[in-house]
């Protein structure tokens, strides 16, 4: 069976890896992919589900809803890059959940953008 969406974007799944600077010694947060380039879909949400405004700065946060195959390693401390939404960078928040031809799982990700 087929999966009922398109998987026409790009993604890359990466988890954070800790480190220590060699010169320093100083603990170096990195991020490293797991799957890189892999086809899935992504929807976002409609965009007044998710402004607001604290101390006169507008926040947006952007909500979207990706399906991809299933890969039991993915889970919600990783991030998203969508590469064919700009390369944005968007962080797990929830899932995996199995749809239902059991091949494809969702995830929702969510990102943030500052305006004025």
């Amino acid at each position: 069976m087929t999966a009922p969406f398109r998987l026409d974007e790009l993604a890359t799944i990466e988890q954070r890896a800790a480190g220590r600077d060699p010169d320093y010694g100083t603990a170096v947060e990195s991020w490293v992919p797991i799957a890189e380039k892999i086809w899935c879909n992504a929807q976002d949400q409609l965009p007044s589900r998710g402004e607001s405004t604290t101390n006169g700065l507008a926040t947006s946060v952007t909500r979207t809803r990706l399906r991809i195959q299933l890969d039991h390693r993915i889970t919600t401390s990783m991030r998203v890059i969508l590469h064919n939404k700009g390369d944005r960078v968007m962080q797990i928040i929830a899932g995996p959940a199995l749809l239902d031809d059991r091949r494809h799982v969702e995830f929702m990700l969510e990102g943030n953008s500052h305006g004025r």
